[in-house]
């Protein structure tokens, strides 16, 4: 793991030595701010603003997961340095979740800039339940970590970043829409429910209402797992090559 722990820390210097992060990080506190604030009133319900902003910057993340993500071994790709660490003593692995858990641990710390937002409604008088709001924490970051794994499976398909960020968008679209997109309203049909069961929109509602159910950890977490075994076989196929 200690090769792990460097790689992540090469990342996450890599991502504020260079614009990007920075870029990324204004993108999102601004936006979610606005959304936050076009949400909130005195006389709103804490917990139900919450759970709106939670399912909105859930889809924003699809986008952000993106473009954080294809240019981590892609880049790489272009420029050789992959090559460097293929004659390194690291394994694949290592390397794929080094920068996996760089992408984590930036989104983790915009996770805890938006806690503001907590003390402006407690500012403003408003009363909210703590465990609607952990759990949608809970469920965004569990999401999120599937649009970072899908990105940095892209990523490892091609040197192209702009191919990455397209191949990665449109897995991850697709596997936010897949239940509206195949299953009719009222279809109670073993497929619709396992089509549905596969959609990520429906999991992060049930964390945003303040349920914590196994299930859905574990969907999220199986996700993850799978896209981030596929990159490192695909990076098992490169270093043979």
């Amino acid at each position: 793991m200690k090769n792990t722990y460097y790689l992540m820390q090469r990342e996450l210097y890599a991502y504020f030595a260079s614009p990007i992060a920075y870029v990324i990080m204004g993108f999102f506190l601004a936006f979610s701010g606005v959304l936050f604030s076009g949400y909130l009133s005195p006389t709103s319900d804490a917990n139900s603003v919450m759970r709106q902003w939670f399912s909105v910057i859930g889809f924003v993340m699809l986008f952000i997961g993106s473009l954080l993500t294809t240019r981590l071994i892609a880049e790489e790709q272009r420029t050789g340095t992959l090559e460097l660490l293929f004659t390194s003593p690291v394994r694949d692995w290592e390397v794929v979740l080094g920068k996996f858990l760089a992408s984590v641990v930036l989104f983790l710390l915009l996770m805890v800039i938006t806690l503001y937002y907590l003390l402006a409604m407690a500012i403003l008088g408003g009363r909210f339940a703590w465990g609607p709001i952990l759990t949608g924490y809970i469920g965004l970051i569990l999401l999120s970590g599937v649009f970072f794994a899908v990105g940095l499976m892209a990523s490892a398909f091609t040197q192209s970043q702009a191919v990455a960020a397209v191949i990665s968008l449109i897995l991850s679209l697709f596997l936010w829409i897949a239940g509206p997109l195949f299953i009719r309203q009222n279809d109670d049909s073993w497929w619709a429910g396992a089509i549905n069961f596969i959609s990520l929109q429906p999991h992060i509602d049930s964390f945003s209402k303040g349920v914590l159910d196994l299930r859905d950890i574990l969907f999220y977490l199986s996700l993850i797992v799978l896209f981030l075994i596929i990159t490192t076989q695909v990076l098992k196929v490169r270093r043979a090559d």
